[in-house]
């Protein structure tokens, strides 16, 4: 009956649209009555029916306790991981369905703030070491990007988040620390520390990553090195309620093929090949108790679908410029094989300065709506 009378509401407001049409100012995209954005998605509160925007009323099928004052019908309708967040990743949020206000409820001004979900987050940064990551790396270390990035980490999901940053590198470097590091657990913990504190942690951390053994030639591993780290850890770093957050960045694949000896026209490479992706997103969701929806990605890496030609090698390139990046394959399949909006893939091409931003996209995001879908048990 729901969705009868949804799509009857549809049908209302695309024929009083067409009335209205030649006698009002153009429709806004996303407003009440108006053409949803090219993702599906409408402003909060609304939900897009035949193309249009409408304002369906509360879910009937909601569980009876929630708030039914508020009239508002959430959207959460996933898109294809593979645009990260549905919108050529300019961070407006407009393609990932409605975005839910990750203010609480006595400031939020957009909508209501739907306090369900994760209340913590286990978040790792794995990144690329090699000397050509220095920019990248310096841009997302930066004091006031990092605490922009915090600040956006803690505020999702209606706020509060108890939240862990750990580093490591490209080479199963295990967890890598800031120079003199005397907390027994190497990693960054919001109940210990603030976030300014935080912020100076994590910049120290990723200074050592290049300094902490970088892989050989042609073997970076960002995944892999990310899946071993959590897979063989006894600092109890993963709390079985809290979101897995891994931040990959790399401008080059996780053992990319065209790293293999055979792979390019040089006769360069690694002699190892990881393990297929699939497998090691089975090893991370058996560290969730067997839930997808406990493990979520952000990458930053070379768009496999950018083509920028080959080098002299025949390495495939997503861009070739003053920023270059081989295609990551690997990376994006594993962003793509998580869970609803659990992964999110940006270019690392578009440039150093882009880097925090797309962190901090992901996380108003994309990871604000895993969090929010995710229900550890208990």
């Amino acid at each position: 009956m729901r969705e009868l009378a949804l799509y009857l509401a549809g049908l209302s407001a695309f024929f009083v649209g067409l009335t209205l049409e030649g006698c009002k100012d153009p429709c806004v995209i996303g407003s009440e009555g108006c053409d949803c954005t090219a993702g599906g998605a409408c402003d909060p509160g609304l939900t897009c029916l035949s193309s249009l925007c409408v304002n369906a009323g509360p879910n009937p099928d909601e569980n009876s306790s929630a708030d039914e004052t508020t009239g508002t019908a959430t959207n959460t309708t996933s898109t294809s991981p593979e645009t990260g967040d549905g919108d050529s990743g300019d961070g407006d949020g407009d393609g990932d369905g409605t975005k839910l206000d990750t203010l609480d409820n006595d400031t939020a001004d957009d909508g209501p703030c739907v306090d369900t979900g994760c209340k913590k987050v286990d978040m790792l940064f794995a990144m690329d070491g090699s000397l050509s990551m220095a920019e990248e790396i310096n841009a997302l270390k930066s004091g006031q990007a990092f605490l922009s990035i915090t600040s956006t980490l803690e505020n999702i999901n209606c706020g509060g988040i108890d939240y862990r940053i750990g580093v490591t590198g490209d080479n199963d470097n295990g967890w890598v620390t800031p120079n003199g590091w005397a907390d027994p657990n190497p990693w960054f913990d919001s109940e210990a520390y603030t976030a300014a504190e935080i912020s100076v942690h994590f910049q120290n951390a990723a200074t050592q990553v290049g300094n902490s053994g970088g892989a050989p030639l042609g073997c970076e591993h960002v995944l892999s090195s990310a899946v071993t780290l959590l897979g063989n850890d006894t600092s109890g770093f993963l709390r079985d309620d809290a979101l897995l957050v891994l931040v990959l960045m790399s401008d080059v694949d996780d053992y990319g093929w065209y790293d293999q000896f055979g792979g390019n026209d040089c006769g360069l490479g690694c002699q190892v090949s990881g393990q297929p992706v699939a497998t090691l997103q089975d090893t991370l969701i058996a560290l969730k108790a067997g839930d997808p929806a406990g493990v979520s990605a952000i990458v930053i890496a070379g768009d496999p679908m950018m083509d920028a030609g080959s080098n002299g090698c025949g390495q495939p390139q997503s861009c070739g410029g003053q920023v270059q990046a081989f295609h990551a394959e690997r990376l994006y399949e594993f962003a793509m094989l998580q869970e609803g909006m659990n992964g999110y893939n940006r270019d690392i091409c578009e440039g150093p300065s882009a880097v925090p931003d797309a962190v901090e996209t992901a996380l108003a995001d994309n990871i604000d709506l895993a969090c929010q879908e995710f229900q550890p048990e208990g």
